[in-house]
């Protein structure tokens, strides 16, 4: 958690660049998404348990920590293919210009 005082007044930031670049909020979406998904397949999880039995209820469990986990690791995965592309000279060389005359 990040502090900051201003005049009497002090403000607490609790993820201060957040929405300073499109990637962090992206991975923070793509964070969410997961989460939600966990949440949810868990409900669902439940469900099975009391309807079909324990042994459902622990394969759909499963499912749910495999796909929530699957979600939240393809930004790394695909944070990682962009590094390798940047770091060997891979780039898009295509001048595009800006459309507001900037």
């Amino acid at each position: 958690m990040i502090e900051t005082t201003a005049g009497p007044r002090a403000a607490i930031l609790a993820a201060g660049d957040l929405f300073t670049s499109g990637t962090s909020l992206a991975y923070s979406v793509e964070g969410f998404l997961a989460v939600m998904a966990l949440v949810m397949g868990t409900v669902t999880a439940i469900r099975h348990h009391t309807r079909d039995g324990v042994g459902s209820g622990i394969t759909s469990q499963i499912g749910t920590i495999v796909f929530a986990v699957l979600i939240f690791l393809s930004s790394g995965i695909a944070a990682v293919v962009t590094h390798e592309f940047n770091s060997h000279g891979i780039r898009n060389s295509v001048h595009v210009p800006n459309p507001w005359g900037q």
